[in-house]
């Protein structure tokens, strides 16, 4: 291994786990797995793998854009795959070609997508986005019907209908509710037959609600409403960051039977005694208060260990947890190790983890860096190696 390596390794039994406490909540309902963003920083193609293995009812994969979904399907992968954001115009005969299934939020998309179906003659499925009330991407919920019209005279399969909360993860669950009552409306119309169902078929695990005709899938339902928003799981759920182990409510994950499943260690470069009254990294914003033995760990903001966690950090080190002390640099960050005299050059500290009584994860640290677990495990960056293990 390389002096200053850092190693991120992520625990398949763990995501394996956490996927049950998925299928715990919501029964039998399809799941659609939402692996973007390099499946939250851990390894976009063998989270995916792992989570189809596992479980028939992961029956599609989310991720964000084309490339993502590219980089799915020359893996090997050839489960559904939904581009949750889209797709550009110019792509349109790759999306086809690689089978992706495409979110659609706007006319121009339906339009180019249609025309492609007509001229290249060939059967087109995708998923339709509503806003209800997030103001991000999709048509407002009283478009649905003219949109779904022109879908299916365009030759374009709806196969699913979704939308996206803004505020599920709060305690108060009022405006969520609205947002599921838009899309609960929408799913009412279709059952008596308001809008067009032409052309629909079933995903896998969908039971069709209108007679011989099936439903689009249905999907609303983050982590944050599948751990406690029942009412909102309709016919398939979505869950993303409770796959990884972490809760977006206050509660927690222990409160939910999560367990994060990706740990960071990194290793000790240099190991040296200042004495007291030293200036410690750029800007000298730290001075020591004592003899101090100071380790240089080979991580630092360009591999995703934020800056704003400089005089704030913690790492865990021979069992104990230490502190961060001066600037976070761009490649290292130094520690205060006066208290483990065991620690040595070459040994590795847990960046994120457990070791012994002490554990540091992911949640703790966002609330130092003054962010959000999903902003730590995403800005993970690709040059440390991610090892998967049992």
């Amino acid at each position: 291994m390389a002096f200053g390596e850092t190693i991120a390794t992520i625990h398949l039994g763990l995501l394996e786990k956490n996927l049950f406490q998925v299928v715990k909540r919501v029964g039998q309902r399809p799941i659609i797995a939402v692996v973007k963003a390099n499946a939250y920083g851990h390894g976009a193609v063998e989270i995916a793998r792992h989570l189809i293995k596992s479980s028939r009812q992961v029956v599609m994969l989310g991720v964000a854009s084309f490339d993502e979904g590219i980089a799915l399907r020359e893996a090997g992968i050839k489960a559904p795959i939904l581009l949750m954001t889209g797709f550009s115009v110019h792509k349109i005969k790759d999306v086809v070609a690689y089978k992706l299934t495409p979110a659609l939020f706007d006319l121009p998309s339906l339009s180019a997508l249609s025309r492609y179906a007509k001229t290249a003659r060939c059967a087109i499925r995708a998923h339709l986005k509503v806003d209800t009330g997030m103001g991000r991407l999709g048509i407002a919920p009283d478009e649905v019907l003219g949109f779904l019209q022109k879908a299916t005279d365009g030759g374009i399969t709806v196969t699913g209908i979704f939308s996206h909360f803004a505020e599920a993860d709060l305690a108060d669950l009022s405006y969520a509710r609205k947002q599921s009552e838009k899309l609960k409306k929408i799913s009412a119309s279709l059952k008596g037959g308001k809008m067009p169902l032409a052309g629909h078929v079933a995903l896998a695990g969908v039971v069709p609600l209108a007679g011989v005709v099936p439903l689009p899938a249905f999907h609303l339902a983050n982590s944050a409403a599948i751990l406690h928003f029942p009412a909102a799981y309709l016919n398939q759920v979505r869950p993303g960051l409770m796959l990884y182990g972490y809760s977006p409510l206050q509660q927690g994950k222990k409160s939910f039977g999560l367990s994060p499943i990706l740990t960071v260690k990194s290793r000790v470069i240099s190991i040296k005694k200042v004495p007291v009254g030293a200036s410690i990294s750029y800007g000298r914003t730290f001075f020591t208060k004592r003899e101090t033995r100071v380790a240089v760990i080979g991580i630092g903001y360009a591999d995703g260990y934020y800056r704003s966690l400089s005089n704030c950090g913690e790492m865990i080190a021979n069992g104990n947890r230490v502190k961060v002390i001066g600037r976070v640099c761009m490649d290292m960050t130094l520690v205060d190790v006066t208290d483990v005299p065991s620690l040595s050059v070459g040994d590795f500290v847990t960046v994120i983890g457990k070791e012994g009584k002490e554990s540091v994860w992911a949640d703790e640290i966002a609330k130092k860096a003054n962010t959000i677990p999903y902003e730590i495990l995403c800005g993970l960056k690709g040059n440390i190696p991610r090892v998967y293990v049992r």
